[in-house]
Protein backbone atom coordinates (compact mmCIF):
# COMPACT_ATOMS: atom_id res chain seq x y z
CA UNK A 1 0.00 0.00 0.00
CA UNK A 2 1.48 3.47 -0.98
CA UNK A 3 0.73 6.05 1.67
CA UNK A 4 0.53 9.32 0.07
CA UNK A 5 1.28 12.73 2.79
CA UNK A 6 0.29 16.33 2.06
CA UNK A 7 2.09 19.52 1.95
CA UNK A 8 -0.23 22.31 2.39
CA UNK A 9 1.01 25.69 1.75
CA UNK A 10 -1.09 29.07 2.73
CA UNK A 11 -0.89 32.30 1.16
CA UNK A 12 -1.84 35.58 2.83
CA UNK A 13 -2.66 38.22 0.18
CA UNK A 14 -5.72 40.32 -1.26
CA UNK A 15 -4.39 39.95 -4.85
CA UNK A 16 -6.72 38.63 -7.10
CA UNK A 17 -6.41 35.11 -9.07
CA UNK A 18 -5.27 36.74 -12.68
CA UNK A 19 -2.08 38.36 -10.80
CA UNK A 20 -1.73 35.68 -8.15
CA UNK A 21 -2.35 32.46 -10.24
CA UNK A 22 0.84 33.18 -12.53
CA UNK A 23 3.10 34.07 -9.95
CA UNK A 24 2.19 30.56 -8.04
CA UNK A 25 2.97 28.54 -10.68
CA UNK A 26 6.93 28.77 -10.91
CA UNK A 27 6.76 28.36 -7.07
CA UNK A 28 4.75 25.52 -7.13
CA UNK A 29 6.65 23.69 -9.55
CA UNK A 30 9.85 23.97 -7.44
CA UNK A 31 7.87 22.16 -5.14
CA UNK A 32 6.31 19.15 -7.86
CA UNK A 33 7.07 15.80 -7.53
CA UNK A 34 7.18 13.88 -10.31
CA UNK A 35 4.09 13.81 -12.03
CA UNK A 36 1.84 15.00 -9.25
CA UNK A 37 -0.16 18.46 -9.89
CA UNK A 38 -0.45 20.89 -7.20
CA UNK A 39 -4.11 21.96 -6.46
CA UNK A 40 -4.54 25.55 -5.84
CA UNK A 41 -7.71 26.43 -3.96
CA UNK A 42 -8.96 29.73 -3.59
CA UNK A 43 -11.22 30.85 -0.90
CA UNK A 44 -14.51 31.44 -1.66
CA UNK A 45 -15.38 35.54 -1.46
CA UNK A 46 -17.99 35.29 0.97
CA UNK A 47 -15.81 33.53 3.97
CA UNK A 48 -13.09 35.39 6.10
CA UNK A 49 -9.93 33.22 6.79
CA UNK A 50 -6.29 33.52 6.92
CA UNK A 51 -5.69 31.80 3.67
CA UNK A 52 -6.76 33.56 0.85
CA UNK A 53 -4.85 30.71 -1.35
CA UNK A 54 -4.18 27.34 -0.20
CA UNK A 55 -1.64 24.90 -2.15
CA UNK A 56 -1.88 21.41 -1.86
CA UNK A 57 1.30 19.05 -2.89
CA UNK A 58 0.55 15.13 -2.92
CA UNK A 59 3.94 13.00 -2.04
CA UNK A 60 3.99 9.55 -2.58
CA UNK A 61 5.15 7.09 -0.48
CA UNK A 62 9.31 7.75 0.68
CA UNK A 63 9.30 10.93 -1.20
CA UNK A 64 9.32 12.99 1.85
CA UNK A 65 11.31 15.86 1.05
CA UNK A 66 8.96 19.03 2.16
CA UNK A 67 10.42 22.31 1.11
CA UNK A 68 9.32 23.29 5.37
CA UNK A 69 12.21 20.81 6.19
CA UNK A 70 15.09 23.41 4.68
CA UNK A 71 13.72 26.44 4.59
CA UNK A 72 11.80 29.14 7.20
CA UNK A 73 8.29 28.78 7.40
CA UNK A 74 7.15 31.96 5.74
CA UNK A 75 8.34 33.25 3.15
CA UNK A 76 7.10 36.00 0.39
CA UNK A 77 6.55 36.53 -3.14
CA UNK A 78 9.15 39.58 -3.97
CA UNK A 79 6.44 40.81 -6.96
CA UNK A 80 3.06 41.18 -4.76
CA UNK A 81 2.67 41.27 -1.20
CA UNK A 82 1.89 37.71 -0.71
CA UNK A 83 3.02 36.20 2.66
CA UNK A 84 3.59 32.68 2.07
CA UNK A 85 3.08 30.24 4.80
CA UNK A 86 4.46 26.85 5.39
CA UNK A 87 1.95 24.81 7.19
CA UNK A 88 3.60 21.26 7.05
CA UNK A 89 3.03 18.11 6.11
CA UNK A 90 0.18 15.60 6.52
CA UNK A 91 -0.88 12.13 6.63
CA UNK A 92 -4.92 10.89 5.62
CA UNK A 93 -5.65 9.21 8.62
CA UNK A 94 -9.09 7.42 7.35
CA UNK A 95 -9.11 5.17 4.30
CA UNK A 96 -10.01 7.50 1.26
CA UNK A 97 -13.17 6.36 -0.05
CA UNK A 98 -14.53 7.19 -3.54
CA UNK A 99 -17.57 8.93 -3.71
CA UNK A 100 -19.50 11.35 -6.47
CA UNK A 101 -18.65 14.67 -6.65
CA UNK A 102 -21.94 16.70 -7.70
CA UNK A 103 -21.77 20.28 -9.14
CA UNK A 104 -23.29 21.53 -5.76
CA UNK A 105 -20.58 20.30 -3.71
CA UNK A 106 -18.25 22.91 -1.62
CA UNK A 107 -15.03 22.16 0.04
CA UNK A 108 -14.72 23.45 3.27
CA UNK A 109 -11.44 22.99 5.01
CA UNK A 110 -11.36 23.45 8.68
CA UNK A 111 -7.62 24.18 10.68
CA UNK A 112 -7.92 22.06 13.86
CA UNK A 113 -4.95 23.50 16.61
CA UNK A 114 -2.44 20.54 18.24
CA UNK A 115 -5.01 21.22 21.64
CA UNK A 116 -8.19 19.35 19.78
CA UNK A 117 -8.23 15.86 20.90
CA UNK A 118 -11.77 14.69 20.01
CA UNK A 119 -11.00 14.29 16.01
CA UNK A 120 -14.33 11.90 16.26
CA UNK A 121 -16.24 14.59 16.37
CA UNK A 122 -16.09 15.78 13.09
CA UNK A 123 -16.31 12.12 11.68
CA UNK A 124 -19.78 12.07 12.86
CA UNK A 125 -21.20 15.58 11.42
CA UNK A 126 -24.46 14.28 9.02
CA UNK A 127 -24.75 17.13 7.12
CA UNK A 128 -20.92 16.07 5.58
CA UNK A 129 -21.41 14.43 2.38
CA UNK A 130 -17.22 13.23 2.29
CA UNK A 131 -14.64 13.97 4.25
CA UNK A 132 -10.77 13.47 4.73
CA UNK A 133 -8.70 14.29 7.78
CA UNK A 134 -5.14 14.80 7.57
CA UNK A 135 -2.78 14.74 10.71
CA UNK A 136 0.24 16.67 11.22
CA UNK A 137 3.55 14.63 10.47
CA UNK A 138 5.71 16.18 12.38
CA UNK A 139 5.66 18.04 14.83
CA UNK A 140 6.65 21.62 13.88
CA UNK A 141 3.55 21.45 11.32
CA UNK A 142 0.86 24.58 11.95
CA UNK A 143 -1.86 22.59 12.84
CA UNK A 144 -2.76 19.70 14.39
CA UNK A 145 -5.01 18.13 11.68
CA UNK A 146 -6.61 19.82 8.35
CA UNK A 147 -9.89 18.28 7.67
CA UNK A 148 -11.28 18.60 4.19
CA UNK A 149 -15.31 18.46 3.97
CA UNK A 150 -17.60 18.18 0.91
CA UNK A 151 -21.03 19.33 1.46
CA UNK A 152 -24.09 20.49 -0.30
CA UNK A 153 -24.21 24.20 -0.52
CA UNK A 154 -27.02 24.18 1.23
CA UNK A 155 -25.44 23.34 4.33
CA UNK A 156 -21.96 25.49 3.87
CA UNK A 157 -23.06 28.04 6.57
CA UNK A 158 -24.30 26.07 9.44
CA UNK A 159 -21.46 23.39 8.73
CA UNK A 160 -18.83 27.05 9.15
CA UNK A 161 -20.91 28.37 12.14
CA UNK A 162 -20.78 24.69 13.63
CA UNK A 163 -17.06 24.18 13.18
CA UNK A 164 -16.13 27.76 14.26
CA UNK A 165 -17.75 27.33 17.90
CA UNK A 166 -15.21 24.74 18.31
CA UNK A 167 -12.04 25.97 20.39
CA UNK A 168 -8.85 25.93 18.47
CA UNK A 169 -10.66 25.83 14.87
CA UNK A 170 -10.70 27.88 11.87
CA UNK A 171 -12.57 26.76 8.99
CA UNK A 172 -13.41 28.42 5.22
CA UNK A 173 -14.87 27.54 1.83
CA UNK A 174 -12.53 27.01 -0.86
CA UNK A 175 -12.79 26.36 -4.22
CA UNK A 176 -10.49 24.87 -7.03
CA UNK A 177 -8.38 27.42 -9.32
CA UNK A 178 -7.99 26.91 -12.71
CA UNK A 179 -4.63 26.74 -13.59
CA UNK A 180 -3.09 26.28 -16.51
CA UNK A 181 -0.62 23.55 -17.12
Amino acid sequence: MINTSFQFVGFVTRTGPDQFIPEWEPYAKKLQQKKQEPRLLELTADVKNRYRYLSKHEWPDGDFNFSFMNKRKSEHFPELNVQVVQLGGYMPVLPKKKYMEETEDIRLLAFINHSETDIDFYRHLSMVRHLTVYEAYYESCTYGHIIEFVTREANVEELLLLLEKRPGVTAASYRECTVTA
